[in-house]
């Protein structure tokens, strides 16, 4: 974790705060689950025990036919070689297990019909989006960052995706994201901002994909995948540009020192600036970068 504490303060061109060479911030990998990952823990079923039943139901009328089927079986076949010697035999025979087969067969389509309902009514649309929540949690005070474990690899059983994998695209996302809360940039300057996570997370998610990019393709697979599962965006294509990454820089650091300006419009004035609008703006921004 130290080696990958120093790639992402590289990345970002921010520092954690420290004390003694020990970085003071806490990061915690739980195997608790909370309360918002339930539903992806119970997986696809809203009711898995009534889901169970049914497949019991079908089961056992499935059971019921072959308890019929095979004796006649059995007897067709010996009639194939040498009939009965009375007709009347063969036809009551065949009457009787025709009506038995018959009503149930009824009660195996009826069971069948009301188990393809409910499996229906349970699928990725019911599952996703699942809470950020349920996958970790940032607290700006302390400040801290826990990840659960446990419903990262509930989604990576469901996603098909390697669960290492995964986690380690969650850690570096969490990690720039404890960073840009926490750090310091170059000149000592904190984070000034309260808690607006969903903009933190969407500019994390911009250094978390430039970051994966130069790593593997599975983990911005993982990644991918992990971001879909809570709804979040893919970061816009000028955000990820190949020279963008000092533009990315220079309006984070304004966003982070300026609580008053959004996001878009931090990022429209960089942009301005480096269309060669310095003079216009360079009494608004007025950060070191």
């Amino acid at each position: 974790m130290p080696s990958l504490r120093l790639d992402i303060e590289r990345a970002m061109g921010l520092k954690f705060p420290e004390r003694d060479g020990e970085a003071l911030v806490r990061f915690e990998e739980s195997l608790e689950i909370p309360r918002p990952a339930e539903t992806l823990m119970r997986g696809f079923y809203r009711h898995p025990e009534r889901v169970r039943r049914s497949f019991q139901t079908l089961h056992q009328e499935t059971a019921s036919i072959l308890d019929i089927l095979l004796p006649r079986r059995s007897r067709l076949k010996e009639w194939a070689e040498e009939p009965p010697e009375r007709p009347q035999e063969a036809e009551t025979f065949l009457r009787e297990t025709g009506d038995r087969l018959s009503k149930n067969q009824q009660r195996l389509t009826q069971a069948e019909s009301e188990l393809m309902a409910e499996l229906q009514e349970n699928n990725l649309a019911d599952l996703f989006p699942v809470p950020l929540a349920a996958f970790g949690t940032l607290s700006l005070h302390e400040p801290a960052v826990k990840i659960y474990l446990r419903p990262l690899g509930r989604l990576a059983e469901i996603s098909h995706a390697n669960p290492e994998q995964l986690r380690q695209a969650v850690r570096i996302h969490f990690l720039f994201l404890l960073l840009l809360a926490a750090g310091q940039d170059l000149d000592g300057q904190g984070f000034t901002r309260g808690s607006e996570e969903p903009m933190l997370h969407t500019i994390v998610a911009a250094y978390t994909w430039r970051y994966l990019k130069h790593q593997s393709a599975e983990l911005v697979q993982c990644y991918l995948e992990w971001l879909n599962a809570w709804g979040a965006k893919k970061p816009s294509a000028a955000v990820m540009g190949e020279g963008a990454a000092e533009r990315l820089r220079a309006a984070m650091i304004f966003w982070r020192r300026q609580p008053g300006v959004g996001w878009e419009e931090c990022w429209h004035s960089v942009s301005r600036l480096e269309r060669g609008g310095e003079e216009e703006e360079s009494q608004v921004f007025s950060v070191r970068i």
